[in-house]
């Protein structure tokens, strides 16, 4: 089988807390322009399947491929070079930098970037008000825009994504959803943790479920 035409090709993913494993033997192959949402109860290892491909807990896999290059042995930042945008379940943006200035963080290592702050507000317009706020100025929903916007502004081939309408309103999910299928057609490969199913349609998202750390 030809690898390359895979953004992301997983095969037997383990990943670990300590001594206790929480995901098993997991399986997963994205092209560009693909998205698969993980679906399943609380403690059933999503976000934890998110972490173990960002390299953020221990993993194990026979195969893990991100953007043609062997991942199993690199750690977070190297991960991130590959092209990788991580937004985790608590959003994890400055609280004491502006919205701009969290935006323009991502730009740093981006030679020539598509998105950039402009992109960004094109497909966020809720943003553009809020640029000279802080982070800690921000409610919830208002974060994760940023903190999705931020993983664009990379230019990422992969977005990782825990659990990004959670908690927010409607027109912040819409936002969101309008950003994340912009970046689908510009070839980007998404995998990301929702219960929101209408939202998952959206993104012609395939859906793996999971239970007690395995595919069901």
């Amino acid at each position: 089988m030809n690898t390359s035409i895979f953004v992301l090709d997983v095969q037997k993913l383990n990943a670990y807390y300590g001594s206790a494993q929480a995901v098993f033997g997991l399986n997963l192959q994205l092209q560009a322009g693909q998205a698969v949402v993980l679906q399943g109860a609380n403690g059933a290892g999503k976000s934890t399947t998110l972490k173990a491909l960002m390299g953020l807990v221990t993993r194990r896999a026979d195969r893990l491929i991100i953007a043609g290059q062997d991942a199993r042995a690199l750690v977070p930042e190297h991960i991130a070079d590959l092209g990788v945008g991580y937004v985790p379940e608590d959003r994890r943006i400055f609280t004491r930098l502006t919205v701009q200035e969290n935006l323009q963080l991502a730009l740093r290592r981006v030679p020539a970037p598509r998105w950039g702050v402009d992109g960004v507000l094109t497909v966020m317009p809720h943003l553009k008000p809020l640029l000279g706020r802080t982070g800690a100025q921000l409610s919830g929903g208002e974060q994760r825009m940023v903190a999705v916007g931020r993983a664009l502004m990379r230019e990422p081939a992969l977005l990782l994504l825990d659990e990004p309408c959670e908690g927010v309103a409607p027109k912040v999910a819409d936002a969101i959803a309008d950003a994340l299928q912009a970046a689908l057609k510009q070839g980007a490969a998404i995998v990301l943790s929702e219960s929101h199913v209408g939202f998952s349609q959206r993104l012609g998202a395939r859906v793996l479920g999971l239970h007690a750390g395995a595919a069901v």
